[in-house]
């Protein structure tokens, strides 16, 4: 069974997890299942939000034409077409542009405890500017821009792109205010994706290190995935460093150049904000979470957290942000 953001489907006993039909467009109501819940906001843009499940939602259709804004937090998805698939990286923000002449796709949850925002912005709501063509967010979304072509793009999600991501995750529609403050969070994602691309380049003078060649820096964003993936059992630097094909000392100088911390200190804080999502999101006690994230047992998982977040695991439950 196939979940499509755009074309949702009636439940039956044997696809109940599917989101269940909406209302009108004037009177929006969630589409909810027990592992994706996805809204209609105004002007036609939709959203989906993946949460844990006992087992992986139903692939998700890319069904209609425009552009879907993707970032996977925790967890695998790949996007898969008739010709293959490739892997949506956690960590870093997609821009899949499903154009008319592109084949229909899918993207595929492969844990169950996988978090996950997807929007969908139609190409109408691009050209239904007040500035039409000439819009440049318009065409970031469809084009690219400039440079892309249409192509699909990933960017680096940096705190606020994070910040704004989890928010979405978090949110739960039960009224009309609650609505207009998702709105107001599928743009912010929006606005975040569009300066990345549009940030003038920093003067040489301003910058303290060379930039990364492009080669290391993509083996570093492959380290930074592989321990955003292995919260429960993260890698050793040895063994993260054989993997990417990088001695140590480089991999450790150069993550540390991109990221602006060291593995160690980002591998803690990926497991520690794992376990604030589990918090949340699922049903599993504290101890159970602290091997989830890959700690020997919940009293170090609590003073690490109380270190992190300032409060008690159990305390945070009952009182999330």
């Amino acid at each position: 069974m196939t979940a499509c953001l755009d074309h949702a489907r009636k439940p039956t006993a044997s696809s109940s997890r599917v989101a269940r039909p909406a209302g009108s467009d004037a009177t929006p109501q969630p589409h909810v299942g027990a592992a994706i819940t996805s809204y209609r906001l105004r002007d036609h843009i939709r959203l989906c939000l993946i949460r844990p499940d006992h087992d992986p939602p139903p692939p998700i259709a890319l069904a209609m034409d425009g552009s879907y804004l993707a970032v996977a937090l925790r967890g695998a998805a790949n996007m898969r077409a008739d010709r293959g698939s490739q892997p949506l990286e956690s960590g870093r923000l997609h821009v899949l542009r499903q154009g008319r002449a592109v084949s229909q796709r899918w993207i595929e949850v492969e844990s169950s405890a996988t978090l996950a925002v997807l929007a969908h912005f139609p190409t109408q709501w691009c050209l239904d500017c007040p500035r039409g063509r000439a819009c440049k967010v318009g065409r970031f979304l469809m084009q690219g821009g400039e440079v892309r072509a249409g192509e699909d793009q990933s960017i680096d999600l940096d705190s606020r792109g994070l910040a704004i991501a989890r928010g979405l995750i978090d949110t739960h529609i039960d009224d009309d205010g609650d609505l207009l403050t998702a709105e107001q969070s599928v743009l912010a994602l929006l606005s975040w994706a569009f300066a990345q691309v549009s940030i003038a380049p920093v003067p040489k003078k301003a910058m303290p290190t060379p930039p990364l060649h492009p080669q290391a820096a993509f083996k570093v964003r492959q380290a930074a995935d592989i321990l955003r993936r292995r919260v429960d059992d993260p890698p050793t630097i040895a063994e993260l460093a054989g993997v990417v094909g990088m001695n140590d000392s480089d991999l450790k100088r150069c993550f540390k150049c991109l990221y602006g911390d060291g593995i160690a200190s980002y591998s803690r804080r990926q497991r520690l904000e794992a376990g604030r999502d589990l918090l949340i999101h699922s049903p599993l006690g504290v101890a159970a979470i602290a091997l989830e994230v890959g700690f020997s047992n919940p009293s170090q998982f609590a003073r690490a957290f109380r270190r992190q977040f300032g409060r008690n695991p159990d305390e945070f439950r009952r009182s999330p942000p």
